[in-house]
């Protein structure tokens, strides 16, 4: 599919070109800023960040057969442009990228899915993906591409004819999304939940509440729809800062559990890999689906997919078929069922990252599924819990007390934090290790027959370690 033609790229960019060599037509199947992934059909622009300049990369985007490149080094200009090779010299290559986001959004008529929030934000983004592909053409975020570069790359790829887009929005400080926002002009922005991520950088939880309500920014004052979490602590002050944003109040929705326009009324688990949901929309019309999960953060999730399909979308049990599909991945809940020295385990592999508000919610998960499958004992392996500045051993404590109070029956705790936060507990309830490479050589000693596995932490403690040695150890000895 062709994105960009020569006269498209140069509308977009007007008064910020100084000079190109392009003569001929081009056309543009995909926008770049990876030299390793320029080839034939993209267009590579060559940003410079803090650490490196892709214009020092552009031999070997022209090596690649890559034909047009955007930079703003005269000198770089002058060196590569010849008959092969199309570029485009800009003012600013930064400043180049948003104006093609800005054009690729003006031209598209999709109903457009803004998404933010503490987490959750990246599943719930696949959901109303898959979702929505049953209502039309979808395009959405790649991956977590969700920052201030992230974000306009994913406009600049937008295809034009497509019926939506979902958009996924990250931050780490005030005044990051507000401008994302303003860029992709959402018709329907959502926040997942506020908590305790990234709070080293703001001086308070309601700080990070307002730098998710900066979502609501490109929302038009019109005819523009929220949707937040009834169940969240900071639900009253975010809805305040929807009416600041100037959203109408019959625009602002809800939802959860114990409240809300869009609410789960039940969930029953029928096994590790399916729920049943009933829950009821804004009119009071009262819905029932099968979702492919049993993890509580899904099943709530689902309940955004569902306003979502309601607000924006055209048909809602087609959307909530989609639900059926649901597979999660490694990582991120992915369940399954392993043999280790002929002790059959059920492991829930979290371990893509980690907040008090994931830890606490996959923690429920377990236990809910060792009632639910009539298991013997949960057993939590738990990572350190990253940038979380001057309350990180306090954010600590309020995870091992959870641990203790909800009844985990044995903890494996890793990391500095975990282990200054597990003092407090009895000592035959935990087994504590500096790093997860450790945790590992001594993981299957811990399990018993009939265990529930459930391991998670943020990325740099690494515990995907553990799930990679259980696995080795079930290879070893099915040979």
């Amino acid at each position: 599919m062709t994105l960009w033609k020569k006269q498209e790229l140069l509308d977009a960019l007007k008064d910020e070109v100084i000079s190109h060599n392009i003569l001929n037509e081009i056309e543009i199947d995909e926008v770049v800023i990876d030299s390793r992934k320029a080839s034939k059909t993209k267009l590579f622009i060559a940003l410079k960040g803090e650490k490196h300049d892709a214009h020092d990369f552009l031999n070997q985007v022209f090596e690649n057969g890559c034909e047009i490149a955007l930079i703003h080094k005269e000198e770089e200009f002058f060196k590569f442009r010849n008959s092969k090779n199309h570029i485009i010299l800009v003012k600013n290559t930064f400043i180049a990228l948003y104006k093609l986001a800005a054009f690729a959004r003006q031209r598209s008529r999709a109903k457009i899915i803004a998404i933010t929030g503490s987490v959750g934000k990246t599943g719930t983004k696949e959901m109303l993906k898959n979702a929505f592909e049953s209502q039309g053409k979808t395009y959405a975020t790649i991956g977590n591409l969700n920052n201030h570069i992230g974000l306009p790359l994913t406009l600049c790829n937008f295809p034009k004819n497509h019926d939506f887009g979902i958009f996924e929005m990250g931050m780490n400080h005030l005044g990051e999304i507000e401008p994302l926002s303003e860029l992709a002009r959402p018709h329907l922005a959502i926040i997942t939940n506020v908590g305790p991520v990234h709070i080293e950088n703001f001086k308070s939880e309601q700080e990070i509440a307002i730098a998710k309500s900066e979502i609501f920014a490109g929302l038009n004052k019109n005819s523009g729809k929220v949707l937040i979490n009834f169940d969240n602590k900071h639900y009253d002050f975010l809805r305040k800062k929807a009416q600041y944003f100037q959203i109408k109040e019959e625009n602002i929705y809800c939802f959860g559990e114990m409240g809300g326009n869009y609410q789960i009324l039940e969930s029953i688990i029928k096994d590790s890999n399916l729920s049943e949901i009933k829950a009821k929309t804004a009119k009071n019309i009262k819905v029932s689906y099968q979702i492919s999960t049993s993890q509580k953060a899904t099943i709530f999730n689902s309940v955004i997919v569902l306003a979502s399909l309601d607000l924006v979308g055209n048909n809602i049990e087609k959307g909530l078929e989609k639900f059926k599909e649901i597979k999660s991945q490694s990582g991120r809940g992915k369940i399954s069922e392993i043999k280790v020295d002929d002790k059959k385990i059920v492991l829930i592999d979290d371990t893509y990252n980690a907040s008090v508000l994931s830890m606490k919610s996959g923690i429920d998960h377990a236990l809910t599924l060792k009632n639910s499958l009539n298991k013997k004992r949960v057993i939590a392996a738990l990572g350190e819990m990253l940038e979380l500045g001057e309350k990180s051993l306090e954010l600590h404590e309020e995870v091992t007390n959870y641990l203790r109070k909800l009844g985990v029956d044995f903890s494996i705790l890793v990391g500095k934090n975990m282990t200054k936060a597990a003092e407090k507990l009895e000592k035959n309830f935990y087994k504590t290790f500096d790093n997860s490479s450790d945790a590992a050589l001594e993981i299957k000693n811990f399990l018993e027959d009939g265990d529930i596995l459930y391991i998670k932490g943020s990325r740099g403690t690494k515990m995907e370690v553990l799930v990679t040695t259980l696995n080795h150890e079930i290879s070893k000895n099915s040979h």
